[in-house]
């Protein structure tokens, strides 16, 4: 009898780890991801207006798409391809949702591609702007956000004349001084 419980106990966690194998490296559906010439060249153009501003010392605020910062993304990846190493980056993009951003990472991890999706809330704080997340996959499967404190930390270091930066309304709000 304990034999019996043994064999289907391993059984079933033969299958379940499988099962998790297969969620981690299954891909998840992806949302359209927006870029152009034009998105690119709009987002140079509102950060020559934050530069412009700070140059003349007056406030100023600026609002990016998805589509402009993704634009920026994109082309930053194809001009300054990351370092090879354990972990290769191989693609990125955001998407913005209301007040949360979702930040959707490919890298090649010891030659298997993974994906991970990490949406959350933008934190700004000392000139760091940081995604606290709240919701995580890697692949498709679902991973609670606190199994990962400490050792996800998706943080941005940005200019001293940086006064604040919020998702609002589906944009990214900059704000310089």
């Amino acid at each position: 009898m304990l034999r019996k419980i043994f064999r289907y106990l391993s059984i079933a966690s033969l299958v379940i780890g499988l099962v998790m194998v297969w969620l981690v490296l299954r891909k998840p559906s992806l949302p359209p991801i927006e870029t152009s010439a034009d998105a690119a060249r709009s987002f140079n153009e509102k950060l020559n207006q934050l530069t412009q501003a700070k140059e003349q010392g007056t406030p100023a605020e600026i609002r990016l798409t998805a589509a402009e910062i993704n634009s920026e993304i994109q082309d930053g990846l194809r001009t300054h391809p990351p370092p090879a190493g354990p972990a290769v980056l191989k693609d990125a993009a955001v998407q913005l949702e209301g007040d949360k951003m979702v930040a959707f990472l490919t890298a090649t991890v010891k030659g298997v591609e993974l994906c991970v999706t990490v949406g959350g809330n933008l934190q700004f704080e000392n000139h760091t702007v940081r995604l606290v997340p709240s919701e995580v996959h890697v692949g498709s499967l679902p991973v609670p956000a606190s199994w990962l404190e400490g050792k996800l930390d998706m943080h941005m270091e940005v200019p001293p004349s940086i006064t604040a930066m919020r998702v609002e309304n589906g944009e990214l709000v900059v704000q310089a001084q």
